[in-house]
């Protein structure tokens, strides 16, 4: 009877370690980390530096070339492309190296995503496209809008779907599309969605990443 007892409180014991364990994974999943902070101490240019997944690399390359550091860091809104947006411009032109890139494009092509204002953000627009002056002087007309977006949840036995809003960066072509009175061969505006947005850096700017297929323009 003894060994059987033994038996059984090392089992119990074993048991109570079990579910302190399960019990702790528990508690930590519940515990709420607390609001999103979006502020970050690092400059803008800084924090598209230190990405660690180096998502900005060639981004910072040409930043560099065209001597637009602070520029970047004074922008009130900087909506900022990744490599990946950067590859695919370049291979839909045929270039195969950085050089090639810096030698068809200006400055432009980066200021025309930079916007004196702080307050293009998720919050403030709207989802029609309002017309917000760029650093591209008058090279290209830009807006900004939100989109609403849908996707479902498969359950069981129910197929919630859910809201959201995605924040577009619009490259205006001729008209706002949908004016009143617009010609009718006026040509559709480009949309530019983004994957993150609403970082506030420590320079000062509302920092938006566009997401990393959207078509880039040379300018």
């Amino acid at each position: 009877m003894k060994k059987i007892n033994k038996r059984i409180s090392a089992a119990g014991i074993v048991l109570l370690m079990l579910m302190g364990v399960v019990s702790c994974k528990k508690n930590n999943y519940l515990n709420d980390g607390g609001t999103h902070d979006p502020h970050t101490t690092l400059s803008t240019y800084d924090y598209l530096k230190a990405n660690a997944n180096h998502d900005f690399d060639s981004t910072i390359l040409l930043i560099d070339h065209f001597n637009l550091k602070d520029s970047v860091n004074k922008a009130g809104t900087f909506f900022a492309f990744t490599d990946y947006a950067i590859n695919l411009f370049m291979r839909n032109n045929g270039y195969s190296g950085m050089q090639q890139l810096y030698d068809s494009v200006s400055s432009k092509f980066l200021t025309q995503y930079m916007f004196s204002s702080k307050d293009i953000t998720m919050d403030n627009v709207i989802t029609s496209t309002v017309e917000y002056p760029n650093w591209a002087a008058d090279t290209v007309l830009s807006g900004v809008r939100k989109v609403e977006q849908t996707y479902q949840v498969y359950l069981t036995n129910s197929v919630p779907s859910f809201n959201y809003y995605v924040l577009q960066y619009v490259k205006i072509n001729g008209v706002v599309d949908g004016s009143t009175g617009a010609p009718a061969n006026d040509p559709t505006d480009l949309y530019l969605s983004c994957q993150t947005t609403g970082v506030l850096t420590s320079s000062g700017t509302t920092l938006h990443v566009l997401a990393n297929f959207v078509t880039l323009r040379r300018l």
